[in-house]
């Protein structure tokens, strides 16, 4: 019998002095199956929380070896073995051992702690859930530091891409940067394991789903640190053109670890562009279609070539013009005899002269007039909140959303066994990625868009915050009304209410079903 299955079905008590046990083994570098079991036992019980394993840790020595900046062996498994109990610790444990006198030898022991719990993970890539999503958590809180805002620092990175003055109150992102990356790529680490197994799949799935997550500003159902990094990647789906600097260090950090799917959104994220490698290498790789990756619009960054062609692609009519013009006269100059070839040459030559001129005053033109306009739509994406277009909700509105809220919601409970009852392949017929083909609101959610005609696109978290959004939601619900005979509709879904029934039963019949439309 697996941990896991120990775990989810037959009930336990929490010993907390195989807990305190099972510290000490591991900090003296005794990690036996066990002694991992019983801290994986430990986080799936709700009574253990990070205040809990603080007191326990803090009971070793943790803090006074972080703060009194003690790397000993058996103090540098200790706080290794906090940051994999306490996600949001591990930023700050990386820039612990940066800062060792040897922190060569404090990553040493910090890899054989991990390859040790590494050689139990891979027995049963299931038989850490505890344990993994806590490394995958800790990444999360990783991503979050890299973007916090920075103040100005001469400090410098030895990275491929300078990150040049970029500190936060304690620490250095570059070096930060550089410790993330040496942590997810060690061979044999947990972190690096856990990040190559299944955390980019997972952020991958999560950049999915962002446009469609329940409730506008707050994402639930995600472990804490996850929880807050994409709620706070929400708005650059909401709001196509935002742009923040702060995350160009993250940008070039997934750059640096060859994940140039998550490198382009980010360039695109803090500069509004993606520099051109990355763009093509997505093109030739069939990530980017029509220029969209995780439904956000990518937009390539232009080089020098890019304008040096709009120019002379502008000047082109303007040479054949010209040339045209001199090889007619000297036909004409060689009818007409040698006097007539020699003034012909003569004004050929001062026509090239003039042209060139002409065509080195059209290019400058034309590139001053190019550049201009990069710069007009550059600031243009950085105005990012477009208060001329989005209103926020009337309180009326948003009683008539509240109203339609819960019958969309109550639709979701009716549905679920429905949908967890279909043949296999349905959800891929009808167009639902594979990602999000456990997550019942986006299907229902996906239905209801389909049977009142409104674009995939379409973000429902918006309706509750803007009149236009309720006001474009609202009179698709009409339309739908009018098409099942109501002659006054209202636009308005009750809970229990006809037009809930109908959308139930056009869901069941139609949309879920790829026979029926």
């Amino acid at each position: 019998m697996t941990l896991s299955v120990y775990m989810l079905d037959s009930p336990f008590n929490l010993d907390k002095n195989e807990i305190k046990k099972a510290v000490k083994a591991i900090m003296n570098f005794r990690t036996q199956p066990e002694y991992i079991n019983s801290l994986e036992i430990a986080l799936f019980h709700p009574q253990i929380d990070a205040q809990s394993w603080n007191k326990l840790l803090d009971s070793r020595g943790a803090s006074k070896a972080y703060q009194d900046k003690i790397y000993s062996e058996p103090m540098v498994r200790l706080l290794t073995l906090k940051a994999l109990l306490i996600p949001k610790f591990l930023p700050d444990f990386l820039i612990w051992i940066q800062t060792a006198p040897k922190p060569d030898d404090c990553w040493e022991s910090c890899r054989k702690l991990q390859a040790s719990i590494v050689t139990e993970y891979q027995k049963n890539i299931g038989g850490l859930p505890c344990l993994t999503r806590n490394v995958k958590d800790g990444i999360y809180s990783l991503l979050s530091r890299l973007i916090t805002k920075p103040k100005s620092s001469k400090s410098d990175s030895t990275i491929k891409h300078k990150l040049r003055g970029l500190v936060h109150s304690k620490f250095d992102i570059p070096k930060l940067v550089k410790a993330t990356k040496l942590l997810l790529t060690q061979k044999d680490g947990f972190w690096s394991q856990v990040y190559r197994v299944s955390f980019t799949k997972d952020l991958a799935d999560a950049l999915t789903q962002i446009p469609d997550l329940w409730e506008p500003g707050i994402i639930t159902n995600y472990p804490e640190e996850q929880q807050k990094f994409l709620t706070n990647l929400q708005p650059f789906w909401r709001y196509p053109g935002k742009t923040d600097k702060n995350y160009l260090s993250l940008a070039q950090f997934f750059e640096e670890v060859e994940e140039p799917h998550f490198a382009a959104i980010f360039y695109q994220i803090s500069t509004g562009e993606v520099p051109a490698n990355i763009f093509y290498s997505l093109s030739r790789k069939g990530n980017v279609k029509k220029g969209t990756l995780f439904e956000m619009t990518l937009i390539r960054k232009k080089g020098l070539l890019d304008h040096i062609h709009s120019a002379l692609d502008a000047g082109i009519y303007f040479v054949t013009e010209n040339l045209i013009l001199i090889i007619r006269r000297m036909v004409i100059g060689l009818l007409l005899g040698t006097i007539g070839l020699i003034t012909i040459l003569l004004i050929s030559s001062l026509l090239i002269s003039l042209y060139e001129k002409d065509l080195q005053a059209s290019m400058d033109e034309k590139i001053a007039a190019l550049e201009e306009e990069l710069k007009s739509a550059q600031a243009s994406t950085t105005d990012t909140n477009n208060p001329e277009t989005l209103t926020e909700i009337s309180p009326e509105n948003q009683k008539l959303f509240n109203r339609t809220h819960e019958a969309i919601k109550a639709m979701i409970t009716n549905l679920t066994d429905y949908i967890n009852q279909l043949p296999p392949n349905t959800l891929n017929s009808i167009g639902i990625p594979e990602n999000v083909q456990d997550n019942n609101e986006y299907i229902v959610l996906f239905c209801v868009k389909r049977r009142l005609d409104l674009a995939p696109s379409f973000q429902y978290g918006e309706i509750g915050k803007y009149n236009e959004r309720w006001q474009e939601f609202s009179d698709a619900i009409k339309e739908y009304q009018k098409s099942k005979g109501v002659d006054t509709p209202d636009g308005v879904i009750d809970k229990d209410g006809r037009t809930q029934r109908w959308l139930e039963e056009d869901i069941r019949n139609q949309c879920l079903n790829p026979h029926g439309g």
